[in-house]
């Protein structure tokens, strides 16, 4: 056993009660619990075959459960994970491991995009990729990354579909940012959803992707964490931050310059015994970030309301 994993084995007893003491604490709250808004159709974008589970996994359930189109788009061909496997043997395996998440998480169609994995950015060959599967769905709600995240195909993807909105006009979508291994400031999250009776299905689709060398509890421990962010008596959240079409156009056009600090600046959140590092590494900058890309939209809406007034 290498030092590390040897020192955090003896740390455990101490250091799991502490990290849920302190993130309890950082999570602390009273949101008011979100919904499905009863969304007919639903588009879920994916970098990577398991950040549909690892994100709104949960929340894809309760849109099944409610009747709604769901489709999941995996942009990347999955071919750069970890693994001991070749490209080939790994992509093929990814792909049958998603038809059995496809059946438990209940989605109805699953598109994949094949952009190499890993090089992931927003040119012309992407944008229309993406329009093609926004404009055939007509999506209520759309599902992406948030675009700070530690992963550049994560970010990418979020700032392939601002580019897309923002050269088409599509007012009448929801626009959702779900954490993948960057959690989200509790201060810029601004929709907290119940899965507690879907929090099985999820755990169950993590359990398929036997494919990927990394461990996943970090997530779901977030999951059950995240319930102190409201009052109400659940036993498993997922959340997320719901701008507006032209909030999200600014907060990725006005955070685009740092993006490539992202990877250094950033852990991530997937293992419970280094969830404190993750969630506190440069927390401060992270919110000074977040703080910087909606400034002007907020400064805009003062301006309005001001003039309102008058």
């Amino acid at each position: 056993m290498k030092a590390k994993e040897l020192l955090m084995t003896i740390l455990k007893p101490i250091n799991i009660p502490l990290t849920r003491f302190l993130l309890r604490r950082h999570y602390s709250g009273s949101k008011t619990l979100s919904d499905t808004k009863q969304a007919k159709r639903v588009l879920v974008m994916a970098p990577h075959m398991d950040d549909e589970t690892i994100g709104p996994g949960g929340a894809i359930r309760l849109h099944a459960n409610e009747g709604a189109d769901v489709h999941c788009v995996f942009v990347t061909d999955g071919s750069n994970s970890v693994s001991e496997l070749s490209k080939e043997d790994l992509m093929t395996l990814r792909m049958q491991e998603m038809e059995q998440v496809q059946d438990i998480l209940g989605i109805n169609r699953i598109h994949y995009l094949g952009l190499p994995d890993g090089k992931v950015t927003s040119n012309g060959e992407a944008k229309d990729k993406f329009y093609e599967q926004i404009n055939s769905l007509q999506p209520d709600i759309i599902y992406c990354p948030s675009f700070i995240d530690a992963h550049p195909d994560h970010t990418e993807t979020a700032q392939i579909l601002a580019d897309v909105l923002k050269e088409n006009d599509m007012p009448d979508i929801t626009i959702r940012l779900y954490e993948i291994n960057c959690p989200i400031p509790p201060d810029y999250i601004n929709c907290v959803m119940d899965i507690s009776a879907t929090l099985p299905e999820k755990e169950q689709a993590i359990s398929e992707f036997s494919s990927q060398a990394i461990a996943f509890d970090g997530f779901l421990e977030l999951n059950r964490l995240k319930t102190n962010l409201t009052n109400a008596d659940i036993q498993s959240a997922e959340i997320f931050f719901e701008p507006s079409i032209s909030t999200f156009i600014q907060h990725c056009d006005n955070l685009e310059i740092y993006k490539d600090l992202f990877p250094s600046l950033f852990k991530q959140a997937n293992r419970t015994d280094t969830l404190l590092w993750a969630i506190y590494k440069n927390l401060k900058r992270k919110r000074e970030l977040y703080a910087q890309s909606l400034q002007t939209v907020r400064s805009l809406n003062d301006d309005s309301s001001n003039l309102s007034e008058r």
